[in-house]
């Protein structure tokens, strides 16, 4: 995985030879040129594109709780290696749910989605990254800012997740939370059809405006 996004990571190494890594800064430019996104990563977009699979997308409204957290999801891509395409983005909900996300709702919610459309697609890779997630920390507890974290190092930003170390195997109460998570993952996924034709709608709107 992490081998996918080495080409524009090694280009910059020699920034900060004392690590051999590049910051979000230098970092996130190839990254969002890479997977064709916006310079900011569609943070400014009033939508956001959520693939259901390999030729299945809906779009949702952009929000300023999205806002506030894709940044620190988008690093999260750099540090994992888990790429901006559909597997890649599977697996990274599964390891946000698995290192922990509530602080960040929508996240957790939009997470709940991929962990539960990566289950039909990509179980295998979705039960590992949540696994690794288990053992490893994320970026949403805040213990720094998005100013601090796009002059940081790469290499210390993993060092700092546990993400420069082997993960131990998973025990019964990985397991335990694991199934606890597809069990609200299904209901969600239930209890969200209701506002499925409001979704479809505003899917149509923007697909319509976006070919004007």
């Amino acid at each position: 995985m992490l081998k996918e996004l080495l080409p524009f990571l090694h280009a910059m190494n020699d920034r900060h030879p004392a690590t051999g890594s590049p910051t979000p800064r230098e970092a996130l430019p190839g990254f969002y040129k890479k997977y064709h996104l916006d310079e900011d990563g569609g943070n400014a977009s009033p939508y956001v594109k959520m693939e259901l699979g390999r030729h299945l997308f809906l779009y949702l409204p952009n929000s300023d709780a999205r806002r506030r957290a894709v940044f620190k999801h988008d690093v999260h891509h750099l540090v994992t290696g888990y790429t901006s395409v559909f597997k890649g983005e599977t697996e990274i909900a599964a390891w946000e749910i698995g290192s922990g996300c509530t602080r960040y709702p929508v996240a957790f919610i939009l997470n709940l989605y991929g962990i539960m459309i990566g289950m039909l697609f990509n179980p295998i890779g979705v039960y590992r990254a949540f696994m690794k997630g288990r053992h490893t920390r994320n970026l949403y507890r805040d213990l720094f800012t998005d100013e601090q974290l796009m002059d940081m190092p790469l290499a210390v930003i993993r060092k700092h997740l546990l993400l420069d170390r082997p993960a131990p195997k998973a025990n019964p109460g990985d397991w335990f939370v694991f199934v606890l998570v597809l069990l609200t993952g299904t209901v969600y996924a239930l209890l969200s059809f209701a506002l499925l034709p409001f979704v479809l709608l505003y899917t149509l709107y923007v697909i319509v405006r976006s070919r004007k």
